[in-house]
């Protein structure tokens, strides 16, 4: 951008309108004077300005007659252009150029920009327009369109630390840099903040800047207790978590920016385990940067990817919790157990293994039923955004014994199996008792709650049943569903929930029901009458 600028004073190829636009704090408005300077230099137009001629001197001062600073925001109404319309007829009093610069000029309204256009495409050959925002957005195509435009960036965090470092030293005092590095960084590349930063401190330390009396100033959380808490979640240590959570809870700071600098800390550990550059994390000293290098193969890309992809989309839940502490907490260890969970994808292929020895076993039998949707976490009471979609590793191998007449049936462990492989027949069966007849002989006994086997036999998960038996047991089971007819459940006749002309069933049967209490959940329903379908 400067050599731009510079080119274009060596050539004479200015043009009649400039807009600057970028961050605050990053030079915007200083650039212009210095390109002002540089135009009316009485050794000019020049890309050094001499800095000791009077146009310069009065335009370091503030005072020259022909280089105007209009404040957008507190000059924004037609009028104020009406009168800069005017004004521009006339020729610079001393100078080579009638300089305008407008600052944070998308304030302007509608009506002010639109008098201002035609001034702007065709301007006096004396006069420039040098415009500096903060919202480019703002800014109205057609006065967009008749400027050249210049984006300025945010300053490196190493420029403003050798900048405050500067200033330190003219002003005789002991700065530490890591005292200067979290000024930096809190001003965000912006200069301007970073030396009101700067003169804060300085009030109350005018002799000597550490580290400690910033955090102290700034209210700035202990970076040992940031590292310290980062190393608690992706370790899984809550009691060392709840620890430091209490801590900086008690003294006072601000738990949002705590949960900011801890999400910082975690993405340069993974910009440092990725090897994204020499200034990926560049405010962190020499040996913060050795010991993190040290840590970081202690935990792999992928789990520090999803702790913080959890991390980022819990910010916004905490800063609406009416409890930011117990959401906090609540959050860090739920981070925490994120290594617990395995892949979906890791899970369907255990399954597919499974499945392919199920069919070798069963002489090239294959099951019938496909693998259940992935189910989302339960969310907790805050309302805190879950992880990426993650299924508990099951883990059956070496539990499938008891499988003969007189062994007891191994019900717990087959029925979390069973929700792992399909959930709803899982429902259905937990209200029943399971037993051996025989050897191959499985029977599930219904008759104290007939209703479930009513409904598990009218959503065809009868053969679903027997497959599953199969697979867990690894030969051939053969199962009888026991109900109120116990010969015509063992004949496996399938029902469409038959019931005699008007009769009833109690309230307290039918709410037991999953399906009956998720719909009473969903519409607030209140029962006032049950009857099952007629026969036909």
């Amino acid at each position: 951008m400067t050599r731009t600028l510079q080119n274009a004073l060596k050539t004479n190829r200015t043009a009649h309108a400039y807009l600057f636009s970028g961050p605050r704090g990053v030079g915007k408005t200083t650039v212009a004077r210095i390109l002002a300077k540089a135009l009316n230099c009485q050794e000019g137009p020049t890309p050094v300005p001499c800095n000791r001629c009077v146009s310069c001197q009065e335009i370091t001062q503030g005072i020259s007659l022909d280089v105007q600073e209009i404040d957008g925001a507190s000059n924004r109404g037609i009028d104020d252009i009406r009168e800069l319309r005017e004004s521009i007829k006339y020729l610079p009093a001393r100078s080579r150029y009638k300089i305008y610069i407008i600052d944070e000029v998308h304030m302007l309204t509608g009506e002010a920009f639109n008098a201002l256009l035609k001034t702007l495409e065709e301007p006096p050959r004396h006069a420039l327009f040098i415009f500096a925002t903060t919202e480019l957005n703002k800014v109205p195509l057609t006065i967009y369109s008749r400027c050249q435009v210049f984006h300025f960036r945010r300053v490196a965090l190493n420029a403003v630390v050798d900048h405050l470092k500067t200033l330190c030293a003219r002003e005789g005092v002991e700065a530490d840099e890591r005292a200067l590095r979290l000024i930096a960084k809190q001003a965000e590349g912006s200069v301007r903040d970073s030396l009101s930063l700067l003169d804060q401190i300085l009030a109350f330390s005018p002799e000597e800047i550490t580290e400690e009396k910033v955090q102290e100033i700034l209210g700035f959380v202990d970076r040992r207790i940031i590292n310290d808490t980062a190393w608690a979640v992706l370790e899984n240590d809550g009691k060392r978590l709840l620890s430091r959570i209490a801590e900086v809870y008690e003294f006072g700071y601000d738990l949002k920016q705590f949960l900011r600098d801890l999400v910082d800390y975690l993405r340069n550990l993974l910009l440092i385990q990725l090897d994204a550059g020499e200034g990926s994390p560049a405010d962190f000293t020499p040996e913060e940067l050795a010991e993190m290098r040290e840590k970081a193969g202690k935990v792999s890309p992928e789990v520090l990817e999803e702790v913080l992809h959890f991390l980022v989309r819990a910010e916004g839940e905490l800063r609406r919790a009416p409890q930011p502490r117990l959401a906090l907490e609540m959050t860090l260890l739920r981070a925490a157990r994120i290594k617990e969970f395995v892949p979906v994808e890791e899970v369907l292929e255990r399954l597919e293994r499974t499945k392919e020895a199920s069919s070798d076993n069963g002489k090239g039998k294959t099951s019938s039923f496909s693998a259940p949707p992935q189910v989302r976490e339960e969310e907790p009471f805050y309302s805190n955004p879950s992880p990426s979609p993650r299924i508990a590793r099951p883990e059956f191998e070496g539990e499938r014994e008891g499988s003969s007449k007189g062994d007891p049936f191994p019900r717990e462990k087959f029925l979390e199996f069973v929700r792992s492989r399909y959930l709803p027949l899982a429902a259905y069966l937990s209200h029943g008792v399971p037993r051996w007849a025989e050897d191959n002989l499985l029977e599930w006994d219904f008759r104290e709650e007939p209703f479930q086997l009513r409904l598990l036999e009218a959503n065809g998960n009868q053969k679903k049943l027997e497959d599953l038996v199969r697979e867990f047991f690894r030969r051939e089971i053969r199962v009888v569903c026991l109900g109120e007819d116990k010969k015509a459940a063992k004949a496996n006749k399938k029902s469409d929930l038959p019931s005699p002309r008007g009769k009833r069933l109690s309230i307290q049967t039918v709410l037991t029901q999953p399906q009956i209490k998720d719909l009473i959940d969903i519409f607030q329903a209140e029962v006032a009458e049950i009857r099952l379908p007629q026969e036909r």
